[in-house]
């Protein structure tokens, strides 16, 4: 007499309502995490502003001990920096971000404001002459308390000076 098994016995497998109920967590978990993880990526703080200070002391050497002129290229809009010879034009440097958190709020060359909207060029001109800029920022990073800091380009040694603050123009 044979046994006769009836319908579910040994079928293994997952319901249609099970597989939607790890979907729907599987998503939840995604949209949580996936706008922190973007966050990892980008530069923080203290390495945008070691990068601004040790490419303007660069670029004060060129033009000092090279005569050769260099530019820090800044474009709030898109929130990216870079150095720039113009003698070079097979250099293919890319703009450095400032990072998700950082943007600039500010921009003063030689006693000019600078509209936010336009590309920005501070010069290091041959023999070692450079404007005095201040360059301010918002650091977002902390939503309820975000911080403000001034990048003062000195036009003696080309050393960029980090003040906590929105230390505005000394003039």
């Amino acid at each position: 007499m044979p046994i006769s098994t009836c319908g579910m016995i040994g079928k293994r497998g997952f319901t249609l309502v099970e597989l939607t109920a790890v979907l729907f967590v599987l998503g939840l978990i995604l949209w949580t995490v996936v706008p922190r993880l973007s966050r990892l990526g980008g530069p923080g703080r203290d390495a945008v502003f070691r990068d601004l200070a040790s490419g303007s002391e660069q670029a004060f050497d060129a033009s000092l001990f090279e005569k050769r002129e260099t530019r820090l290229v800044l474009v709030p809009s898109s929130g990216t920096y870079e150095f720039r010879n113009p003698d070079r034009t097979n250099d293919e440097q890319r703009p450095r971000e400032f990072g998700s958190s950082l943007a600039v709020t500010s921009i003063r060359i030689g006693g000019e404001e600078r509209p936010l909207d336009l590309t920005t060029e501070i010069r290091y001109q041959s023999g070692g002459r450079v404007p005095d800029t201040r360059i301010l920022l918002r650091d977002s990073s902390d939503k309820k308390n975000p911080t403000e800091w001034t990048l003062s380009l000195n036009p003696w040694d080309g050393s960029i000076n980090i003040l906590e603050g929105a230390a505005r123009y000394y003039e």
